[in-house]
């Protein structure tokens, strides 16, 4: 009876084994909102206020460009408009006027294009920091995952644990 018993209890004890080993071996998935976490964060605050500085400096040149401009529109017209200007003078003017205002949008392509790259460059610090973080929480955890909710790119997040916590205790910020 007991020679019986044997090939059932082995089987049995293999399907247990497999069963807790599978069980030990699933991998282990987390999410956090990054989003959050950047808001949070000392020096996000520090690089968005160093990010406004140097904004507000490029309106304040776009601005006295542009009233400069504006300035120059007036006195074109009243010298049109008042005959003193020759028909040759009238197209040389307006045609410096075309000139300035094609200089002032290129500036304020120039002036975006500038501010994102400073955005960049200033946030560039903290987003390592964070990576290096999240990282760090991934090996010691052992997440084989750890997914973004802020992007959008999280459709399903119910079994997973959010890491925002471990990552900001990393960042020593909780």
């Amino acid at each position: 009876m007991l020679n019986r018993r044997t090939p059932i209890l082995t089987v049995i004890a293999l399907l247990l084994g497999s069963v807790a080993l599978s069980a030990q071996t699933a991998p282990k998935y987390g999410h956090m909102n990054l989003g959050n976490l950047l808001e949070m964060l000392p020096d996000t605050k520090k690089a968005n206020d160093a990010l406004k500085v140097f904004a507000d400096s490029l309106t304040t040149v776009d601005d006295t460009l542009t009233s400069a401009f504006q300035k120059a529109i007036t006195e074109y017209q009243a010298a049109y408009q008042g005959g003193m200007l020759t028909p040759v003078q009238a197209q040389t003017r307006e045609l410096e006027l075309q000139q300035q205002q094609e200089a002032i949008q290129k500036f304020e392509q120039e002036a975006q294009q500038m501010v994102a790259s400073k955005r960049e460059e200033l946030l560039k610090p903290i987003l390592d920091s964070i990576d290096k973080a999240i990282k760090a929480v991934a090996t010691t955890n052992q997440y084989k995952m750890i997914f973004d909710t802020s992007s959008g790119a999280m459709l399903f997040a119910e079994d997973t644990e959010d890491v925002t916590d471990l990552v900001k205790k990393q960042l020593g910020i909780l």
